[in-house]
């Protein structure tokens, strides 16, 4: 069964390819022929007498010339050959070559002309050849006319070129080298002739080649003359002369201004649904990110209707060509604007995804690879734009790089805060958001950036601290820390209390510590799950306290002091008030439940009576 559906299609491969291949084949057939008749052609006109007689029947070659380039190009615009045979012989063109550097080793000048001659005369056909399989590939691939007279342009200078280089010398003496480079200098006269005049055609009539789809064929130009073409309009054009406008120009502009206005909602309609689909998940944010992106967006397209309708408008001025320029410059800023946008946008939603995967993401990294892709897009927009108004960018680079010295000294201040900032990140010394207090400056770190370090205080004021004075500073951050917030206090009971009741209190405390379940207890283990080498504990490189200290202390003035020290599970501040609230109250039970009373400053007065027999008087006085 499989060989014979294999079989099944060989045959129809051939029953369809035939057709095909035949069709190419003749196609080919007649791209030579047509070629060997140009030929033909440049030798009949060489010979032609320069009488009335040799006009007329140059007159007639000319325009037999100009039939068969016109058959050419239909020929060559429906045509499915791709590849045109190669001509001559590639071992002749070798042995060519190699006679040439003999004779020029040995002076012979009229040999190596005769040589190089047959070398560009194998050279002309051969491009002749590529000349023509590009044509077919330009047609085919919808190539701008610009581009195809361009191309053909070069083309023509370098034959050009090569005919000039090879001009036939005079010389008296008579000997077969100089016949055969007469002979030669014919020959590749004849064929680089030819391939010229398929040249000049090309470049005089390029779209007898080029392929143009309707769209291309639709263009303002041909909007604006197709309605100054009515006949009540040629009037009134006829008074607009001296104002370098038209009415086709002046309709076209307020169309094309209704046309943005009117598509503004389905626009912005598509770029929401665009956002939800492709770039958001973030519902909180959906409004907050489709503002960002909708501005630039709603920019381009604004400013977009106004270059085509400008366009459109003074389409007949000499200043047409400064209006492009500033066109180019505003829409570069606007495409910057919008990328930007996306940027923030892509890197917003999915840092909050990467946050819920690792907590370990640092911030101030991605902020910081953001910032230099920015810094990059617009170097780079910046370059193009300069390219664009012919500025040269090498120069300018090597400016910067002779100016070096000059710039490092003047921007040292600059300098320093970079490498500052550097510095901060990769020792890692607070991240966004981390409670930090540098020198007499306490807050959050609300961005780390290249230059200086933001701090929103407890008071909602915004400090800048420039990087280099941070990193020579002290710095205490207070979030650096796993488990572990202290709490300290004293704690006075009166004089009069019972020692073995404070003892008591004492013991009680310390069970209630230790079985709370919001303390930090010194028997629990808190290991490491990262596998790296440090030399310092665990503890301490992490940021995990677990001590607890329950003490009659001190003798103070009026109350004698219980030392308690221990340290909250939660390094969070309102969870640790809460904490700490809880434990102030279990320990006035705790005192309470042991007869004991806080005390409070108390001050004693002695005195003394006039008769020394009777004993003095202690007033204690309540503050």
């Amino acid at each position: 069964m499989c060989m014979n559906m294999r079989l099944l299609m060989l045959i129809l491969y051939c029953f369809v390819s035939s057709p095909v291949l035949a069709d190419m084949r003749n196609d080919q057939q007649k791209i030579e022929k047509t070629v060997s008749q140009l030929l033909a052609l440049n030798d009949a006109l060489g010979v032609i007498e320069s009488d009335a007689a040799g006009e007329a029947a140059l007159n007639q070659l000319l325009q037999e010339q100009i039939s068969q380039l016109d058959q050419l190009m239909t020929i060559l615009k429906r045509t499915s050959v791709r590849k045109l045979p190669k001509i001559g012989n590639e071992r002749q063109l070798s042995f060519f070559q190699s006679r040439i550097t003999v004779n020029q080793e040995r002076g012979n000048e009229m040999a190596v002309l005769r040589d190089q001659l047959s070398v560009e005369h194998w050279n002309a056909s051969q491009a002749i050849n590529r000349y023509i399989e590009y044509l077919i590939e330009a047609s085919n691939r919808y190539k701008g006319i610009q581009t195809i007279v361009v191309d053909s342009q070069a083309a023509f200078n370098k034959s050009q070129k090569v005919a000039d280089l090879l001009q036939l010398p005079e010389s008296k003496e008579e000997n077969q080298i100089t016949v055969d480079v007469r002979k030669n200098h014919q020959q590749f006269t004849r064929v680089n002739t030819t391939y010229q005049d398929i040249l000049k055609y090309v470049i005089n009539n390029p779209r007898k080649i080029a392929s143009i789809h309707w769209f291309q064929q639709f263009s303002l130009l041909s909007a604006i003359s197709y309605i100054n073409n009515f006949d009540g309009i040629r009037s009134i054009n006829y008074k607009l002369i001296p104002f370098n406008v038209d009415i086709g120009g002046i309709s076209l502009s307020f169309v094309i201004i209704a046309l943005v206005y009117f598509s503004y909602p389905l626009f912005f309609r598509f770029t929401n649904c665009l956002i939800k689909k492709y770039v958001s998940d973030d519902e909180d944010h959906q409004d907050q990110n489709y503002q960002q992106v909708v501005r630039p967006i709603r920019m381009g397209l604004m400013f977009f209707g106004i270059d085509l309708a400008t366009y459109a408008f003074f389409y007949k001025a000499d200043y047409r060509s400064a209006i492009e320029s500033m066109s180019f410059v505003i829409f570069s800023l606007i495409f910057v604007w919008l990328l930007l946008c996306i940027i923030n946008i892509v890197v917003m939603v999915h840092f909050k995804r990467l946050t819920r995967i690792n907590k370990d993401l640092r911030k101030e990294l991605v902020a910081l690879g953001v910032q230099v892709v920015k810094a990059i897009i617009i170097i780079v927009v910046m370059a193009v734009v300069l390219s664009h108004f012919g500025i040269n960018i090498t120069a300018i680079l090597s400016t910067l790089g002779i100016g070096g010295l000059a710039f490092a000294l003047a921007a040292k201040d600059t300098l320093s805060n970079f490498f500052g900032g550097i510095t901060i990140l990769f020792d890692n010394v607070y991240r966004m958001g981390d409670w930090v207090k540098i020198e007499n400056v306490e807050g959050t770190v609300s961005e780390i950036g290249l230059r200086s370090t933001t701090i929103r205080t407890f008071d909602n004021a915004l400090i800048v601290i420039p990087n280099a004075v941070v990193s020579v500073s002290s710095v205490r951050n207070m979030d650096r820390r796993i488990v572990g917030r202290r709490i300290k206090m004293y704690i006075g009971v009166t004089y009069e209390s019972n020692m073995e009741d404070i003892r008591k209190a004492l013991d009680d405390i310390r069970a209630m510590l230790k079985t709370h379940p919001d303390i930090a207890n010194p028997t629990q283990q808190h290991r490491d799950s990262r596998k790296k080498l440090k030399l310092s504990s665990h503890e301490d490189s992490a940021g995990i306290k677990s001590t607890q200290l329950v003490f009659m202390d001190r003798f103070n003035d009026f109350s004698i002091d219980i030392l308690i020290y221990c340290f909250s599970k939660t390094v969070d501040w309102a969870k640790w008030l809460a904490v700490k609230e809880d434990v102030l109250f279990k320990i006035a039970a705790i005192l309470k439940n042991n007869h004991l009373e806080f005390a409070y400053p108390t001050e004693v007065r002695i005195h003394r009576n006039s008769d020394e027999n009777e004993l003095p008087e202690f007033l204690t006085q309540e503050e």
